[in-house]
């Protein structure tokens, strides 16, 4: 794939549902410049052997779009909401390992906490527990935050990361509200915030970064697109509404240099 340097990052996607429900935004994407961050998730998984087929068609997905001409990444992982009733952490490591091998694959994600349950933790945990190998390989984690409960379960999942503190530079808590964003942050972990109707608004975001302009450049900006897709950060970067400094690291700098994709700011290089 010949690389062009992307005119702005959506840290957090769903391309593969995008792909499926809004092929002709595909095209789109690569026509304004955007490169795309896909994070795993699935509308149904029943058992292991779902989450298995539906983490292999994810991976099938994405190198089939970037076919298409589209720069394009993902994430691995076992999302909160798709823990099968049958899944034992020790499984885990055996069935996210093989997509590290991967170099389209920058880390796991999206995991995290949807309810706080005894399984969720300890699916969690197992993930996070990958935290060395992922470091290593200069690949990242990406966590996911509910809506209902939020600033809760927030701080539940800052609770659990206490123990990888040494690896807060490859993490990234994300779907980060103004009332939540602050403990993310002075915790040393990147930050993402999810411009759409349903999560932050403009408006959260300029509150952000009026209370925390020493943090800018640990926040990534995405719209969390799937079978829904939203226009949200495309609007908001068209808007050229931050200083130009601002205006780079929110869109493109910060997201290139936390998924290790800085040679793309230069890629005739």
């Amino acid at each position: 794939m010949n690389s062009l340097q992307p005119e702005f990052v959506d840290s957090h996607v769903h391309l593969d549902l995008v792909y499926a429900y809004r092929s002709d935004r595909i095209e789109w994407l690569r026509q304004i410049g955007c490169l795309p961050i896909s994070w795993a998730f699935s509308r149904y998984v029943g058992s292991v052997a779902d989450l298995k087929v539906n983490l292999n068609a994810q991976q099938k997905a994405i190198h089939t779009i970037r076919s298409t001409g589209l720069e394009c990444f993902y994430l691995t992982g076992v999302h909160p909401r798709n823990i099968p009733p049958d899944l034992v952490p020790e499984k885990i490591a055996d069935i996210l390992a093989p997509f590290l091998e991967d170099p389209v694959c920058l880390g796991i994600g999206e995991i995290g906490l949807e309810f706080g349950g005894q399984q969720e933790k300890e699916i969690l945990a197992a993930q996070l527990s990958m935290a060395p190998e992922v470091s290593r390989r200069k690949k990242i984690l990406g966590l996911h935050t509910p809506r209902n409960d939020k600033q809760q379960i927030t701080q539940e999942i800052l609770s659990v990361l206490e123990d990888f503190q040494p690896w807060c530079s490859s993490i990234v808590v994300d779907h980060c509200l103004p009332e939540t964003i602050e403990a993310v942050l002075k915790q040393g972990f990147w930050a993402g915030i999810t411009l759409s109707p349903v999560k932050a608004s403009h408006e959260d975001l300029d509150q952000i970064i009026k209370h925390h302009p020493e943090y800018v450049n640990r926040m990534l900006l995405n719209t969390d697109s799937g079978s829904k897709f939203n226009e949200d950060l495309y609007r908001l970067y068209l808007s050229k509404s931050y200083p130009d400094d601002i205006q780079m690291q929110l869109f493109r700098e910060n997201a290139l240099q936390f998924f290790g994709l800085m040679h793309l700011n230069n890629p005739q290089l």
